[in-house]
């Protein structure tokens, strides 16, 4: 019956889908999480469909969401309250286009982001970081266990060598039963001598290579720094390169691993991270301990173990195999196990490498970064000097970019920009770059979703907030008009669709309309320049 609702949900995104567009991952959050939660209180209470639901039912599911505890026994906040309710608003969007929909708002017609901030013990901040440092002692126990449990790859391989040769042997004697009828019971079976190897049974064959699969993680991620889905990414054939330089006339062979990324961009797209050469080993051991998994041509080298699965396994359960493993091996901190997850080996790269003289620019490429302000809170503290330096010195070439070329440019900050360009172009080549070198000592650029900005406190509309940018009214804003029609036209319309959809919503029309106000101004701008050019 539940997955019926699932369905018929799923098939609405297909067939009629949301207006925003919002992406695939999105989605499958939305599901994973949002939708799991409702369905689950609705089995909880007997309540058979979306429609059966009152204003009382949501009341008594949005405290059962509040009052359900952290699984570590932390606070909760924000964040854990909405992967708890990721998707509702999706829910309530599709509801009309389902026989049997949602008639009531699961979160009193505020977003999920606003009613989690509202009932979350503490909040916490949009660019906040919040990954546990791994202690140095940590991460030596589980380099250690790591190393040691990667050798189990060998006893794999008997295994399966041994049971390619064993052949089962049963036999059975026919017994009559007094109606006439006769059953085979077995009198004699010869079955697979797993005691030979310290096991009982298969499921122990199971175990080990889940064992397998955590450590080679453990040493992948540890010295490489790759985010979780770029190792499991890693495909099981062409996924090692050495390379041969020349340095201080000294031939040097380094190491990548070769993987995916859709960190950078839209489509996986293939890297390489440096990293040492025994890693190339820790590959190979994984393969051969999974051997069987890969007769029917996986492609990924943490392969799942079900058939003809072509994808690897997922990360939720790679962060479960990593949870096993500590407990398996009892790694503890302070009397306690410690909670592993797999993003801590990314940082706990990075100070490993600042602290062998590792530059910011070099941490961020092995790392991927698209801002390098990121890379700041992956290393150490003293890194913010070489940070400011390498935005001070990306600034001076936005500048220069800026300013001596005439690419049409709006938002709030334009005007002022084409002034400085008259100004530019009045100047002797050795005042030109005087001017230039100036600019960085008056305020930085920094990249936005839509263009630039030249942050200048005073004149700003966010207050350093990113998420809250009003590019067409702020004086720090520049965006270059190429190419913009064509998104700000569409970004119009579903504002305009969804104030329809909301119509009854007066925050969020509220909110829409004032959308609909900075396209509108920024399309004014790009028709005046379209003017102008013609």
């Amino acid at each position: 019956m539940y997955l019926d609702i699932a369905k018929a949900y799923t098939y609405s995104l297909l067939i009629d889908p949301i207006p925003t567009n919002p992406k695939l991952s999105t989605l499958v959050k939305g599901q994973r999480y949002g939708l799991k939660t409702l369905l689950r209180f609705m089995h909880k209470y007997s309540i058979k469909r979306l429609a059966d639901i009152t204003e009382e039912d949501v009341n008594n599911l949005r405290e059962d969401i509040i009052n359900t505890p952290h699984i570590a026994a932390k606070q909760l906040t924000n964040r854990t309250l909405m992967a708890r309710v990721k998707g509702f608003s999706y829910i309530e969007i599709q509801s009309p286009k389902l026989i049997d929909g949602l008639k009531v708002s699961l979160l009193q017609g505020i977003t999920e982001t606003e009613w989690s901030r509202a009932n979350a013990a503490k909040t916490i901040g949009r660019f906040e970081k919040t990954t546990i440092e791994m202690p140095d002692i940590i991460a030596r126990q589980l380099y250690e266990k790591a190393t040691d449990q990667i050798e189990c790859y060998q006893k794999l391989v008997d295994i399966r060598e041994a049971k390619e040769k064993f052949k089962t042997i049963r036999k059975y004697k026919v017994i009559k039963k007094e109606n006439g009828d006769h059953y085979y019971k077995p009198v004699y079976q010869e079955l697979f001598p797993y005691g030979e190897f310290g096991i009982t049974n298969g499921n122990d064959i199971r175990s080990m290579q889940s064992r397998l699969l955590a450590a080679g993680y453990i040493l992948i991620a540890m010295f490489t720094g790759m985010r979780i889905h770029e190792v499991l990414n890693i495909e099981s054939a062409n996924n090692f390169v050495t390379e041969s330089i020349t340095y201080n006339d000294e031939e040097q062979v380094i190491s990548f691993v070769i993987s995916k990324s859709t960190k950078l961009e839209a489509v996986p797209t293939a890297y390489k991270w440096q990293t040492l050469p025994f890693i190339s080993e820790v590959l190979d051991k994984i393969k051969a301990g999974l051997g069987n998994r890969y007769d029917n041509g996986h492609e990924f080298l943490f392969a799942s173990n079900r058939l003809n699965f072509s994808h690897p396994i997922s990360s939720m359960r790679m962060n479960q195999l990593l949870k096993e493993f500590v407990e398996y091996h009892h790694i503890t901190h302070n009397g306690k196990l410690w909670h592993l997850s797999s993003h801590q080996f990314r940082k706990k790269f990075a100070r490993i490498m600042v602290r062998q003289g590792l530059g910011i620019k070099a941490l961020q490429d092995q790392l991927k970064h698209y801002d390098i302000e990121m890379t700041k809170v992956y290393g150490d503290p003293n890194l913010f000097i070489e940070l400011q330096q390498e935005k001070f010195a990306l600034s001076e070439e936005l500048y220069e970019e800026l300013i001596t070329n005439q690419i049409p440019i709006i938002g709030g900050g334009s005007e002022e920009v084409n002034k400085l360009r008259k100004e530019f172009r009045g100047m002797s080549k050795e005042d030109r770059i005087k001017f230039l070198q100036s600019l960085p000592n008056k305020a930085l650029i920094e990249q936005t979703d839509d263009g630039l900005c030249i942050y200048r406190p005073n004149k700003s509309l966010c207050a350093g907030n990113k998420s809250a940018c009003r590019p067409a009214d702020c004086n720090n804003s520049i965006i270059p008009a190429n190419g913009k029609r064509r998104t700000l036209e569409w970004r119009m319309r579903e504002n305009k669709r969804l104030i329809a959809f909301f119509k009854n919503d007066s925050l969020k029309v509220s909110h829409l309309n004032e959308r609909i106000r900075e396209i509108d101004s920024l399309l004014k701008q790009l028709i005046t320049i379209e003017a102008h050019n013609e």
